[in-house]
């Protein structure tokens, strides 16, 4: 299964980059977060792991975030594995401007393409319910776009 989507941001790239990658922020704009975990000495670099505990709609799932490649500020890829799937997300970033009546304003697109691979009971899970697996990007999408144009967080006080 292979899902691209696509979101700009009212906020110039590097005000992007610097709220994505500060993992202070990552509660705000990553609903269900419940922890997270750095299990190597690079946090964010080419290499790097960090284990991630989210509450989702079928329970809390753990999962391994590797970073493959990064070429920051325009390009992230991570692959992120729990029991039966495997995501491979690709991000790219790139600076736009949007005039309006009251002058430029500065964006970031982001485009990010997730591959799913499934095995066991997995399979037949993405098969019934493939919304379980389509929609949680596209959402953390939107609520960073949130968070980052006006200050909104997913967070439970």
């Amino acid at each position: 299964m292979e899902n691209q989507y696509q979101i700009t941001i009212n906020r110039p790239i590097d005000q992007v980059m610097e709220l994505l990658l500060n993992q202070d922020n990552f509660k705000h704009w990553q609903k269900g977060l419940i922890s997270f975990d750095n299990l190597t000495g690079t946090v964010g670099e080419k290499g790097s792991k960090r284990r991630l505990k989210i509450k989702t709609l079928v329970g809390t799932v753990t999962m391994t975030e590797e970073i493959l490649d990064r070429d920051l500020p325009h390009y992230w890829k991570a692959t992120y594995r729990t029991k039966g799937v495997l995501n491979t997300q690709s991000n790219r970033f790139r600076e736009s401007e949007k005039t309006t009546a009251s002058g430029c304003i500065q964006q970031t697109i982001w485009d990010a393409t997730c591959r799913f691979q499934f095995t066991g009971m997995m399979r037949l899970v993405a098969k019934a319910k493939p919304e379980l697996f389509e929609k949680q990007t596209h959402q953390f999408m939107q609520d960073f776009k949130n968070f980052a144009e006006q200050g909104a967080s997913v967070a439970k006080n």
